[in-house]
């Protein structure tokens, strides 16, 4: 059972580190997989770590056994982004998950989810304007 809410996660870029919460889909799907390590969520049959190149030929491998060699692990942070922005989160907040640095960057991959968030609202505002007169 996971005792912490959230990860450190070394960055790779600049070497920093950055407190990231579990969801709670995340928490429950941990704590129904056997544990290897006591220090490393992602270990292997030793409780050593597993590194980001291994898991990337692996995920390689299932990719080309499924026919989705087009899709990317950085796909991920794509989609984390855009999910955020659905969400409602700031900007700032999305940078806090994904790391990016840049907001210009954040915004490219935030874009569509921020407009449709965005045209919702615009909507909502709309009809309450129309309920008052």
């Amino acid at each position: 059972m996971l005792k912490t809410v959230a990860y450190g996660v070394r960055k790779t870029k600049r070497g920093e580190r950055a407190w990231i919460p579990f969801t709670a889909n995340l928490r429950a799907t941990l704590n129904a997989m056997p544990r290897q390590s006591l220090h490393y969520i992602l270990s292997d049959k030793f409780g050593r770590q597993v590194r980001y190149d291994l898991i990337q030929k692996r995920s390689l491998k299932i990719k080309k056994t499924m026919g989705l060699e087009e899709f990317a692990l950085h796909g991920l942070r794509y989609s984390a982004a855009g999910e955020l922005a659905e969400a409602g989160c700031t900007d700032h907040q999305i940078a806090s998950i994904t790391g990016h640095k840049s907001l210009s960057m954040i915004q490219k991959y935030s874009r569509g989810a921020s407009q449709n968030v965005l045209a919702k609202q615009a909507q909502a505002l709309r009809e309450q304007n129309k309920n008052k007169t």
